[in-house]
C-alpha cells in the first residue's frame, strides 16, 4: 500500500538491557508500561489530553505493547490518576492484570504465568500494587498486612496515590514533548526506591518517539438525526474525528462466529476479511465484529494481522454481554500503533450500555454482498456478511462522526 516494495529496505537492530529485578527464580520489574503525552481517551470530561496518559502493568512490558488474550493492562490518565475507565467493582475486578510476563532466570526463557504464581504476599512492592478485594468494595493493602482469605486485585492505586509517579511522569512527558515539539508517546519500567518513611517511584525511559495520532478533524460535532436514520451510537471511549461516505460495512455475526466449532474456522473467517480487504481496495468500507480484532485468543475476536484490514477506514469493536468478546481499551498496542498510522479508526460498541444503540436486525436482515464479491468463499455467508449500503437504502452512504470532548459516535445514513 505504501510503495515499500520498491526501495530497499534495511533495518537496523538496537540491544537493549532489561530493566528489573530478580524475585526468587523470576526476573521483571515492579512495573512497565507506554505513556503518551496526549491522552486521546476522555472517558471523563474533567480529563485533561494535556495532561498524558499511561498503559501499566507489572512485570515485562510485553503485555502492555500486545494484545493478549484474557487481560488487561492498567489505564491511567495522568491529569486524573484516581478516575478510571471502569466504574463498577465488578469491572475493575474483571478488566485488572491477571498474568505477567517475566524471565524464568533457572529455565532461561521467557513465560507468561498467572500473576499470582509469581508475586505473592512477601513481594515488597506489593502493597502499592494490589488491593484487597472484599466483594462490594476494595481496600488498598498496607505494608505487612495479610489476608490470605481475601483476593488481591491488581489495581496499582497506592502508587498512583501515594508516591510521586503519577507527577513525575506527566512533568516527564511534558519535558519530552518540549524537547520534540509535538506529542510523544514512550516505553518505561519503574520501581521502588525508599527514600526516607515514604517510597520512591524511580522512572526509566527505554525509548521515545513522536506520538502517533489520527489527523483530527476540525470542528468535528455529532449531527442531530432522526433515530431511524442512526445505525449505530457508542458512548463510551469514543476517539475524535469523522468517516465520511463508506459504501460497505463488513459485519462478522457475533452468535455464528462464536458457534464455529474449530480453532481452524475462525481462522478462515479472518482469511476471508483479508480477501475482502484486498477485493475492497479503493472502495471505503468498515469492519465490524465480536470483540477484540487482532486478538490472539480466536475466542476473543477475529484473529486478523493488521495485512487482513489496512485498507479499511474503521475497525468496531462490539462488546456483546454473556460473553468473553470484550473490545478493550487497546490504545499503546503494536496493533493500535498500526490503525493509528494507517488512520484506521478504532470504536467499541456497547450495546447494552447507557445511552448505546446497534440496529441488529439491519445488519443481520439486510442483503448479503459476499457472494457477488467472492463468489468462491459464499459458504461462508451465514458468518461474514457484506453490506452493500446505497444499494440497500437508495443511494444513501454511512457516515461516522466521533466527538471525543461529547464521548459519543454516531454511524447514521446520509
Amino acid at each position: 500500500k505504501m510503495g515499500l516494495l520498491d526501495y530497499d529496505e534495511r533495518m537496523a537492530i538496537l540491544i537493549q538491557k532489561v530493566q528489573g529485578q530478580r524475585y526468587g527464580r523470576w526476573f521483571f520489574p515492579m512495573a512497565a508500561g507506554v505513556a503518551f503525552s496526549r491522552n486521546p481517551f476522555r472517558w471523563n470530561p474533567r480529563i485533561r489530553r494535556e495532561d498524558g496518559l499511561v498503559r501499566m502493568v507489572c512485570g515485562l512490558g510485553t503485555r502492555a505493547v500486545d494484545r493478549v488474550p484474557n487481560d488487561y493492562p492498567r489505564m491511567v490518565a495522568l491529569s486524573h490518576p484516581k478516575l478510571r475507565p471502569e466504574t463498577t467493582t465488578e469491572d475493575i475486578r474483571r478488566y485488572s492484570q491477571h498474568f505477567i510476563d517475566v524471565l524464568d532466570m533457572e529455565g532461561n526463557e521467557f513465560r507468561s504465568l498467572p500473576i499470582e504464581d509469581v508475586v505473592d504476599e512477601d513481594y515488597p512492592p506489593l502493597p502499592y500494587l494490589v488491593s484487597w478485594d472484599y466483594g462490594d468494595y476494595f481496600s488498598p493493602m498496607r505494608p505487612f498486612e495479610r489476608d490470605t482469605k481475601v483476593r488481591m486485585v491488581f489495581t496499582f492505586d497506592r502508587l498512583l496515590t501515594e508516591t510521586n509517579f503519577a507527577a513525575d511522569m506527566r512533568d516527564f512527558l511534558a519535558l519530552l514533548e518540549r524537547r520534540y515539539g509535538r506529542p510523544v508517546d514512550m516505553e518505561f519500567t519503574l520501581d521502588l526506591a525508599s527514600d526516607g518513611a515514604k517510597p520512591r517511584a524511580h522512572i526509566r525511559l527505554l525509548q521515545c518517539r513522536p506520538q502517533a495520532s489520527m489527523a483530527e478533524a476540525e470542528g468535528v460535532q455529532v449531527p442531530d438525526i432522526p433515530e431511524e436514520r442512526a445505525l449505530f451510537i457508542s458512548r463510551r471511549l469514543v476517539p475524535h474525528g469523522r468517516v465520511a461516505d463508506i459504501r460497505y460495512v463488513i459485519y462478522i455475526r457475533p452468535d455464528a462466529y462464536a458457534a464455529l466449532p474449530s480453532s481452524s474456522q475462525k481462522a478462515e473467517v479472518a482469511r476471508v476479511v483479508g480477501r475482502l480487504n484486498q477485493k475492497l481496495a479503493g472502495e471505503r468500507f468498515i469492519l465490524i465484529g465480536p470483540g477484540r480484532w487482532g486478538s490472539s485468543s480466536m475466542d476473543l475476536g477475529v484473529k486478523v494481522s493488521y495485512a487482513d484490514i489496512y485498507n479499511a477506514r474503521m475497525l468496531v469493536e462490539l462488546g456483546i454481554s454473556g460473553t468473553d468478546a470484550t473490545p478493550e481499551v487497546s490504545y499503546g498496542t503494536h496493533f493500535f500503533q498500526d490503525l493509528v498510522e494507517a488512520q484506521i479508526y478504532p470504536l467499541a460498541i456497547f450495546p447494552d450500555a447507557p445511552g448505546a444503540l446497534f440496529k441488529t436486525e439491519f445488519f443481520e436482515g439486510s442483503a448479503n454482498s459476499l457472494a457477488d464479491l467472492l463468489p468462491e468463499d459464499a459458504r461462508w455467508g451465514d458468518v461474514v456478511r457484506v453490506l452493500d449500503i446505497p444499494a440497500l437504502t437508495g443511494g444513501r452512504r454511512l457516515e461516522v462522526v466521533m466527538d471525543s470532548d461529547e464521548e459519543m459516535a454516531v454511524g447514521f445514513l446520509r
